[in-house]
């Protein structure tokens, strides 16, 4: 037995050993005070709107405040009210959106008396306008860190699935969705958390920190219910989710409790996005509460009620897998499904309502799926692939990006069949109270609250093209940034190249438009009716000049006007047949 026991001590060393190789492998923040919004259950606000925050503390707490925190920025939020509440137990803040100095996704700090202090992480997405006309991203099944099963050589130490991720992460980052839905399977094992020194919820938040826009996380059968029969006892699977991703209510093994699965939904513009846990409860534990079907019978009557809270909108749900098809899209008025699982793609892109399956980032896949929402509109794509070398697309900055520069040429090459409209670029320039001249892209904000400036200059990505996009210190000082950075004139301008039609989105709440077409020599072609653009949130153009005759192939500059605001797209007309 002392043999048996020494061997046993020596493996679980040499484990940990192994995994102390990883800087990420190490205990994570697992949840104390904030229970909503979360890094995984962001929230996405404009200023003037109140955000909830959920939170655990005694119900004799008092003296809560709530702070946005980003990079050296800390911005106080006035609360409005704070109510305990029961059934769970926990504490209801409301709290006031101000306005900011930069748009960007917000860690959140509460605190209260009792010495209660928390934060987490990307929590808030803080935004200038809510979008009705825009893209998200879906990603499943990262499997992380990696896809060796214990007690395999490597199960502890192999770390593929992080490379693959990252290399989805920094295509998401560049092209900026609005936000991320991630379908489950974020960990290979979600049960040996803290077992043979595996600490990979920690891991995976350090990971799913690095997204540069809002994740919303939903969990599957190998972060819950297992898959391999390994040594930690039955549940320990849900009960790490629950440490880590929330909510600690959830482990209540009474039948009669309300809330024994992690759902919940949000709206954005016209569509009401649910997303529901989903699993298979391989360890048989707590039977009489999870059974063994995708969805429990609380799960179905809580998603029926959602249904009816917001008819008028657009419903995408998004889960795992339904793996005991439970599920009817059409009988439930669903317009879309996004789930995972099976690591290849299924479903059809052209039949409503859409019943879509995407393939895993993990194995080498690197695959993500992108959904245009124009307004009450879905138009689910094909999965797309960042690429075995993570260059499908890319940019390269001349020089280094750095801040050392006061001019920095970024090289944007985009080798997808699609063109990203949102694309984001992040140029770190010298600090001062610069202003900045910018070629092709559109200077949205400076922050210069840091030890450099950065300065976010949104590009027109068309699709299979090079942009090339330039910034440069225009040598003249200017006033203090205001409050709310102009957004673009022009939501979107697509397709681009285009042959025979191009649709032009105006941003939201203007009240007038003017738009004009120019060829390359400078000449007026066309006067397009900005009036009716703006009336109707979107203008198609059928590429002819204003006698009606189609333009030749070439390079053409639409210019947007609205008060005293200018900007210029570049355009690409392709030729075709008859023109």
């Amino acid at each position: 037995m002392k043999i048996r026991l020494s061997l046993l001590l020596l493996l679980l060393l040499t484990c940990c050993a192994l995994a102390a190789q990883s800087p990420y492998n190490a205990i994570g923040d697992t949840l104390t005070v904030i229970q909503v919004p979360l890094l995984n259950v962001p929230a996405i606000h404009t200023p003037g709107e109140t955000l909830s925050i959920t939170c655990l503390a005694p119900p004799s707490t008092t003296g809560w405040q709530a702070d946005l925190l980003h990079g050296s920025k800390t911005i106080p939020l006035s609360l409005l009210s704070s109510e305990y509440l029961s059934s769970p137990d926990r504490w209801l803040l409301q709290a006031l959106i101000p306005q900011v100095p930069v748009f960007e996704l917000y860690d959140l700090r509460v605190t209260a008396s009792g010495g209660i202090w928390d934060i987490t992480q990307n929590a808030v997405h803080l935004v200038p306008s809510r979008k009705t006309h825009y893209y998200f991203a879906h990603i499943t099944d990262p499997h992380l860190p990696n896809r060796v099963y214990y007690p395999n050589a490597g199960f502890d130490s192999d770390s593929t699935s992080v490379s693959d991720l990252r290399a989805v992460m920094d295509d998401i980052n560049l092209i900026q969705p609005e936000f991320v839905l991630l379908t489950g399977d974020l960990l290979n094992e979600g049960e040996l958390e803290g077992f043979a020194g595996q600490y990979w919820y920690g891991w995976s938040q350090r990971v799913l920190a690095e997204f540069e826009v809002p994740v919303f996380l939903t969990s599957g059968n190998h972060d819950i219910g297992g898959w391999n029969s390994t040594p930690p006892p039955a549940g320990s699977a849900r009960r790490n989710w629950w440490r880590y991703f929330g909510w600690n209510w959830l482990d209540n093994p009474s039948t009669t409790w309300n809330q024994h699965t992690q759902d919940y939904s949000f709206i954005y513009g016209n569509t009401h996005f649910i997303g529901l846990e989903a699993y298979l409860n391989y360890d048989n534990w707590r039977s009489n509460i999870y059974g063994g079907q995708s969805f429990i019978y609380s799960q179905i009557n809580w998603l029926n009620n959602q249904l009816t809270l917001h008819p008028d909108k657009t419903r995408v749900l998004f889960h795992h897998y339904d793996f005991s098809d439970q599920l009817d899209l059409s009988q439930l008025g669903v317009d879309m499904a996004l789930w995972g699982h099976l690591h290849y793609n299924t479903g059809s892109i052209y039949t409503h309502p859409y019943n879509l399956g995407t393939r895993s980032t993990c194995n080498g896949n690197r695959a993500y799926r992108i959904v245009r929402v124009n307004g009450s509109q879905l138009q689910p794509l094909s999965t797309i692939y960042a690429g075995s070398s993570g260059n499908n697309l890319q940019v390269n900055y001349y020089p280094a990006n750095n801040a050392t520069a006061d001019s920095l040429l970024a090289i944007l090459s985009n080798s997808q069949n699609m063109a990203f409209e949102n694309t984001l670029l992040k140029f770190r320039m010298p600090a001062g109270n610069w202003g900045y001249t910018v070629y092709n892209g559109v200077l949205e904000q400076v922050d210069r609250s840091g030890e450099h400036n950065v300065c976010y200059v949104r590009v027109n990505l068309p699709a299979n093209s090079v942009r090339y996009v330039s910034i440069a210190v225009s040598g003249t000082g200017v006033g203090e940034e205001t409050a709310i950075p102009a957004a673009s004139l022009l939501r979107s301008v697509y397709p681009n190249p285009f042959s025979t039609r191009l649709s032009i989105l105006p941003a939201e709440r203007l009240s007038s438009l003017s738009l004009k077409v120019y060829n390359l020599k400078g000449e007026l072609v066309r006067t397009l009716d900005g009036s009716a653009a703006v009336r109707s949130s979107q203008l198609d153009w059928d590429g002819r000049n204003s006698a009606g005759a189609p333009l030749p192939a070439g390079i053409y500059f639409l210019r947007a006007e609205s008060g005293t605001r200018t900007e210029i797209h570049r355009i690409v007309k392709l030729s075709c047949a008859g023109g």
